[in-house]
């Protein structure tokens, strides 16, 4: 009863709580075996008793299990925040997924992918809303890039070149090596080529990569897209490789062509509807 008189003189404390019961006892406990080997010392004002040597322990122990418990519940609510504002993100994500996707759709691109790939409901849906978001982050027109996909896999995340080009935009791995960086080092394997929402996040920035070192000329940077940069920088107008290598970026065209020529004639449908 002293000790305990004196725990609540001495340090402030309210009664203690269900939760801190357990460590007052063994605290109490540890005092008072220390007090009657004459092995606790009090580091605080006052005499040298056991009677005051108890106290002041069982006071010290209730205040940092009392400190404890305050990190604890600290510590929850910053978690319990953080998960919040993770979910918040992801409904964000989701959200303008959704926006990027029915813009894919305005812009003709779901009849573009149309049933080729192999893609489930919600495949489809999230690589219309890369091709639209990726080809925004870069400045790209988003028909453009799925006229390049349409030219380089016919939307085949799994197809593969004879020289080793991968998935929908068939890049090559040092080429997405070197797009990624350090940045995700552990996405540099092959296979993660062909995951089609990476495929089009590299592949987009690769090309808008190339238009920049070509000061805006598309027909060299698709040329550099399909035969490499060093290529495409060599070419001379007008040469019988530069002829050759123009097949390429005509074939892109005209994919883009059809594919704006099917979006003016959704467009009509939807008028007319």
């Amino acid at each position: 009863m002293v000790a305990l008189a004196a725990a609540h003189r001495l340090g402030g404390i309210a009664p203690p709580r269900k939760r801190l019961a357990r460590t007052v006892l063994l605290a109490l406990g540890a005092a008072a075996a220390g007090a009657t080997l004459g092995l606790v010392a009090s580091p605080g004002p006052g005499r040298n008793g056991s009677a005051d040597n108890l106290a002041w322990t069982a006071a010290a122990a209730v205040q940092t299990a009392q400190r404890a418990e305050q990190r604890a519940h600290t510590a929850e609510r910053a978690l319990g925040d953080a998960r919040a504002r993770l979910d918040q993100l992801d409904a964000i994500g989701a959200l303008q997924e959704l926006y990027d996707w029915r813009e894919a759709q305005r812009l003709g691109l779901e009849r573009a992918v149309s049933d080729r790939g192999g893609f489930t409901k919600d495949q489809k849906r999230q690589v219309l809303a890369a091709i639209v978001r990726e080809s925004r982050r870069h400045g790209l027109d988003p028909v453009m890039v799925a006229a390049v996909i349409e030219i380089e896999s016919r939307f085949d995340p799994f197809a593969k070149s004879q020289v080793g080009a991968c998935g929908l935009m068939q890049l090559m791995p040092p080429t997405a090596k070197e797009l990624l960086g350090e940045r995700d080092a552990r996405l540099t394997a092959t296979r993660h080529l062909f995951n089609p929402v990476l495929n089009i996040e590299l592949g987009t920035a690769y090309i808008a990569r190339l238009l920049r070192r070509f000061d805006g000329d598309l027909q060299r940077a698709l040329i550099a897209y399909n035969a490499g940069p060093s290529v495409a920088r060599s070419l001379v107008r007008g040469s019988k490789s530069y002829r050759r290598l123009q097949a390429y970026p005509r074939a892109v065209l005209a994919a883009y062509r059809s594919f704006l020529l099917a979006q003016q004639e959704g467009s009509g449908r939807l008028a007319e509807g």
